[in-house]
């Protein structure tokens, strides 16, 4: 079988198309993505253009194809190691949470954070060090006593009122 080099145009515009297309999203521009492909393929921007514009007077040789097929085919290992990096994340998250729900880990491995007050061991405010954080109680809403003798929920409302 024998193809010619209208053919050959045609079999590797699309790699052609997905390798600039990968590139553009990647740099930000159409014209830096000819020109970094370009630079890769040993051709310029304009020879990318005109093969992806099918225009006349362009060819695509034999070394041309490979050289994009070779690009085209670095660019589908890098989404392909990329999917199982992400897929790897996914099954250890998926795991993480199926031992959470079990109840197979204390609560502050499940969040990340301290452990809570039932889990903690007893520690007497002076037995802790100095430079431990610590963290203040939960505090309900601050109520804010009007002149009037109300109460209001937020202390901005009853900053706003006038004061007799």
């Amino acid at each position: 079988m024998t193809m010619t080099a209208e053919q050959a145009a045609e079999w590797i515009r699309p790699d052609l198309a997905r390798v600039v297309a990968a590139k553009e999203e990647r740099l930000g521009s159409r014209m830096r993505a000819y020109e970094a492909l370009g630079s890769k393929l040993g051709r310029s921007p304009t020879w990318i253009r005109k093969v992806l514009g099918r225009a006349p007077d362009v060819t695509v040789g034999l070394h041309d194809a490979l050289n994009i097929r070779a690009a085209y085919e670095r660019l589908c290992k890098h989404i392909a190691d990329g999917t199982d990096a992400i897929e790897a994340e996914n099954q250890k998250l998926r795991s993480e949470l199926d031992a959470a729900l079990r109840g197979d880990r204390p609560a502050s491995a499940r969040l990340g954070g301290a452990p809570s007050a039932a889990e903690a061991p007893a520690v007497s405010q002076r037995d802790a060090p100095a430079s431990a954080p610590v963290a203040p109680p939960a505090a309900a809403p601050r109520l804010r006593k009007k002149a009037s003798g109300e109460l209001t929920e937020l202390p901005l409302f009853g900053a706003m009122e006038p004061r007799p």
